[in-house]
């Protein structure tokens, strides 16, 4: 048995790279996953296919998260296949911010989030769960300001959230991907070292998995973090 068997977990934005990874460990761990993109369905179609190809259970839902009839109907097909989620990563976002126009990054990356979040906790209620924040999609680019915005407004989201929900047995976790070397996008964790290094407070940057930080922070393993965790540098929680 592994860590996440028998629960269904929702990863959005998913339709290439380190997500899709993330969407593979959680499977390969147990859980039902539903693959959610707004634009690239063949590669959502693809990655889910493949996880069903390894014996994993898994779907592709097409949404658009910074629209709320669309995060309903993410959670209603996930409801309707497997039941009722447990696990929810929230990845979707826009890597690039247009300086002339960021008014879409926005709305996918924060108010996309929010709303994930937000129908989560209502699908959660008072059984708990785990929502997954990626605080911000890649590194900064030239419009830093903008980037650096919503990394902020995510992770305070975050933490309120965290805050909020926590007497509901909701924990709210953030993680920036940014803070990964790119190995840690490829490479699997190695088993039994990732508990340490949370209990040696050490970053993630020099040895972390992306992968396997996601898939602990979705696991019971760190349930006694019962609120906030960010990865971005090293890992805090109460």
């Amino acid at each position: 048995m592994t860590r996440l068997t028998g629960k269904i977990a929702i990863v959005t934005g998913v339709s290439n790279g380190p997500t899709a990874r993330i969407a593979g460990r959680l499977a390969g761990e147990g859980a039902a996953v539903v693959v959610n993109d707004a634009a690239d369905m063949e590669g959502a179609a693809r990655i889910a296919a493949d996880i069903v190809r390894h014996g994993g259970r898994a779907i592709a839902v097409q949404g658009d998260v910074s629209k709320s009839q669309d995060v309903r109907r993410i959670f209603r097909a996930t409801d309707e296949i497997f039941g009722r989620p447990d696990i929810v990563v929230n990845n979707a976002g826009i890597f690039r911010v247009e300086p002339a126009d960021p008014h879409r990054a926005f709305a996918v990356n924060v108010f996309g989030t929010f709303l994930m979040c937000q129908e989560a906790a209502r699908q959660f209620g008072n059984k708990g769960g785990i929502i997954i924040n990626m605080s911000a999609t890649g590194n900064a680019t030239s419009n830093e300001e903008a980037h650096s915005t919503i990394k902020g407004a995510i992770d305070m989201l975050t933490l309120g959230l965290a805050r909020e929900f926590a007497a509901r047995g909701i924990r709210v976790v953030s993680v920036d991907p940014a803070s990964f070397d790119a190995e840690d996008l490829y490479e699997p964790d190695v088993p039994g070292t990732m508990p340490r290094r949370i209990a040696g407070l050490t970053t993630l940057r020099r040895r972390g998995r992306l992968t396997g930080a996601g898939t602990l922070a979705a696991s019971d393993d760190i349930a006694f973090i019962r609120n906030e965790l960010v990865a971005s540098a090293g890992w805090r929680g109460w």
